[in-house]
């Protein structure tokens, strides 16, 4: 199995004349570090758990994607209706110095609103992507393990 190999200067990773054929090269090589077709050809067992794994990110990320969509909607259910109350707000101010006043605290309330659901979504995101990164990790690293023990019977 090839290793990828990486550029020890790293400052070719961001040459933009580089790039695009540094991230094809990257990606060909984790695909064939990942897949491991010979492996799955000869072990109907291995072929099975790698497709099982595949199932359980394909359904973590559905899950994902659902959950921050409703968070989503009603981040924007809510705004809508903070935005009619801070309207009936703005209209009782008692001259323009009231008003920005109450303008400038319902802006930061919708700032910090704003703000709380961006780190929520994100905080999902990032716990799905380690929950993914686990399994496939576990995957490619039982897949090893089945090599190593096949290739040291032989």
């Amino acid at each position: 199995m090839n290793t990828p190999n990486f550029t020890p200067n790293f400052t070719k990773m961001f040459d933009p004349t580089q790039f695009q054929q540094s991230m094809q090269q990257a990606t060909q090589q984790w695909q064939q570090m990942l897949t491991m077709p010979n492996l799955m050809a000869t072990n109907p067992t291995n072929m099975t758990a790698s497709m099982e794994t595949m199932k359980q990110v394909g359904s973590l990320w559905a899950e994902t994607m659902s959950k921050c969509s409703e968070a989503q909607m009603q981040y924007c259910q809510s705004s809508m209706e903070d935005c009619i109350g801070a309207m009936k707000e703005l209209s009782s101010a008692k001259g323009m110095e009231d008003y920005l006043q109450k303008q400038t605290q319902l802006t930061q309330k919708a700032a910090e609103k704003a703000q709380t659901t961006a780190q929520q979504l994100s905080s999902q995101l990032q716990k799905t992507q380690t929950q993914c990164t686990d399994l496939i990790s576990q995957a490619v690293m039982q897949g090893m393990s089945w090599n190593k023990t096949t290739t040291s019977s032989k």
